[in-house]
């Protein structure tokens, strides 16, 4: 806002002094982008500096003064949401005794009719009255009709501009180009070609490296993302000026963007359609896809790396509490750092006795539960045999199955062409065009793996697969070898979690199908009767026994070797606190009856994993 000084008079108004009964006006101004506001070739019709002349001959015509002025730089009309606009109409408000509001043209104001009609209201509630410059606005049934049809045609206007704007890019994008302003590490440039000036892409060649050293930072997994911030700042990565907003360093957020942008890949997205760019990659599908390797490993270990980064975290559980382990560092008088897990649950859980365990300690007792994962030579053998068998069948489908997902894969593309036809015609909402896109796109990937199996040679899957049991032969030195983004890899596809207690690891979950393979073999019909028969009488332990003074079924040894863990215990349908009495008694439920036929299925499998219950009396 400006206020209009050196008008003589008597009326003190925010200290002007006006004569009595003069008429008193605002002008108000608008340009859409800042480049309008000092220069003369506004697209749509004049700069600042017209407007306000036009505005001032107007008022000299209606026998006002302009006392304050309110100009809107570089704003959109498409809301009312604009600083001087808002500030305006605070100040008829307050003043109170404001005749008229002179604006160039409606579509200064307005160019949405809601907004027009909410304005106008506005200023007629302030005793004011809305003046064009250049069209015939005022209070008239004429003039009334003439603003209604002035303001309908500038939110057509606005409309069809929009539409035509997302044409052009829409298009451009089609044809590689980039719509819009180019992400952290381009440029967006203006080159002549054959005499022609060409808007295009080019690399930045000051932020381009700090880009490329940060997607490779993060890929190591060896960085926090608070870290990642706080190097480049240091090495001096700034976000450019514009405008509105200062230069300024990148944020957590801002990064976590760059991270999951495919534009850096060479890939331009436009209203959820991909298409390949013409632009330069600055990183290559290789370190893309390992950044987000290591997001979704964070993300699925729920794991907050801004402190204290580890590759455990997210993978080891209090086995009291089933609470989650976090990491700190205690120093003692002497400077020393010691790393500790504790448990983030013992502060909610009151009854949780666990204490904190040095990090190395269960980085250890980890690596030496591996060795429980590892395939026997009998299992292997039996794997081996069965993938040869299954290969020899696989070879006779080959050729008919090979053309069948080549038909499928030409389908899909057709398709897709189609899809894209019918979105470009607004023949389908975006939502139904996304969901189809990614229907498509996943159909696709599995044509081209069928294809890809079907074209794959026998003998080349076989040394796939001796490498592969390889591996598992020794998955324990396998471990002990990779470094921590890989054994935080190992550990997710492997494991659900490791319960720890005190300092060791005293339970396990496996992921299918590990589960499954990993199991040793199931206890034959014959020795489930035997025991059956033989067993009873139930095997009782005293209060306070631990698990593993009897023999751990096979079916225990990779998850529950120990026994059950504490919370596994507990009585789930009392509250919390209120978990039955402290005298334990460990029940053999396998003697309790003979098994009929028909419960062998249920012993193999329903008590897989729980051979013995604890019971709380």
């Amino acid at each position: 806002m400006h206020l209009l000084k050196g008008i003589p008079g008597s009326i003190d108004l925010f200290g002007l002094h006006l004569p009595d009964g003069v008429k008193l006006a605002v002008s108000y101004l608008r340009v859409s982008t800042a480049a309008q506001a000092e220069v003369d070739y506004d697209a749509e019709g004049y700069s600042i500096p017209a407007q306000r002349e036009a505005n001032q001959r107007t008022a000299e015509r209606l026998g006002a003064i302009i006392v304050a002025e309110f100009i809107d730089q570089g704003e959109s009309a498409k809301t009312a949401d604009r600083p001087d606009l808002q500030a305006m109409l605070d100040f008829l408000r307050a003043v109170g005794r404001i005749s008229y509001v002179i604006v160039h043209k409606v579509d200064r104001l307005a160019r949405s009719r809601e907004d027009d009609v909410a304005i106008t209201i506005a200023i007629r509630q302030a005793g004011a009255q809305l003046v064009s410059s250049t069209e015939n606005i005022d209070e008239t049934p004429s003039g009334k009709l003439l603003h209604g049809i002035m303001a309908t045609i500038a939110e057509f206007y606005s409309s069809n501009l929009a539409d035509e704007a997302k044409k052009g890019m829409r298009q451009k994008a089609k044809s590689g180009g980039t719509p819009g302003l180019a992400p952290l590490g381009y440029l967006n440039v203006r080159v002549r070609i054959d005499g022609r000036e060409v808007r295009t892409i080019a690399v930045d060649p000051e932020r381009a490296p700090l880009i490329q050293w940060m997607f490779e930072a993060y890929a190591s997994d060896e960085w926090t993302m608070s870290q990642l911030r706080d190097e480049l700042d240091r090495r001096g990565l700034r976000i450019p000026a514009t405008p509105k907003r200062p230069s300024r360093p990148v944020s957590i957020q801002h990064i976590d963007k760059m991270l999951t942008n495919r534009y850096y890949i060479g890939i331009v997205t436009f209203e959820g359609v991909e298409y390949e760019g013409r632009h330069q990659a600055l990183i290559s599908p290789e370190v893309f896809d390992q950044v987000q390797a290591v997001r979704i490993g964070r993300a699925m270990a729920r794991e907050k790396t801004q402190k204290h980064p580890h590759y455990l975290k997210g993978s080891v559980f209090c086995g009291r509490c089933r609470g989650r382990l976090g990491v700190s560092n205690a120093r003692n008088r002497w400077g020393t750092i010691y790393p500790y897990f504790y448990c983030l649950g013992r502060a909610k859980q009151k009854n949780c006795t666990q204490s904190a365990v040095l990090i190395d300690v269960v980085e250890a007792a980890v690596a030496d539960w591996w060795c429980r994962v590892q395939l026997t030579e009998v299992q292997i053998t039996e794997i081996r045999q069965k993938v040869t068998d299954q290969l020899t069948q696989h070879q006779a489908r080959n050729a008919s199955e090979l053309d069948r997902q080549q038909r499928r894969l030409k389908e899909l593309h057709n398709q897709r062409q189609k899809l894209l036809e019918a979105r470009y015609a607004d023949a389908i909402p975006l939502d139904l065009f996304k969901s189809e896109q990614e229907r498509i796109a996943r159909d696709m990937a599995g044509a081209s793996q069928a294809i890809e199996r079907c074209q794959v040679e026998s003998d080349a899957v076989m040394r796939s697969v001796d490498e592969v049991l390889l591996l598992c032969r020794s998955a324990h030195r396998l471990y002990l070898s990779a470094p921590p983004k890989i054994r935080r890899q190992l550990n997710q596809a492997v494991f659900t979690c490791f319960w720890i207690i005190d300092d060791k690891v005293s339970a396990a979950d496996l992921k299918e199908p590990f589960a499954r393979l990993l199991a040793a073999d199931q206890p034959s019909e014959a020795k489930i009767e035997s025991e059956a028969v033989t067993g009873a009488t139930p095997a009782v332990l005293a209060a306070g026994d631990a698990p593993a003074a009897r023999s751990p079924a096979p079916w225990d040894y990779v998850q529950r070797p120990y026994g059950a863990l504490p919370w596994e215990t507990q009585n789930p349908a009392l509250p919390a606190g209120e978990r039955g009495s402290n005298d334990v008694t460990w029940v053999d439920l396998r003697g309790f009856e003979p098994l009929t036929p028909s419960m062998r299925t249920r012993c193999a499998t329903g008590l897989r994993h729980r051979p013995l219950q604890r019971v709380k009396l």
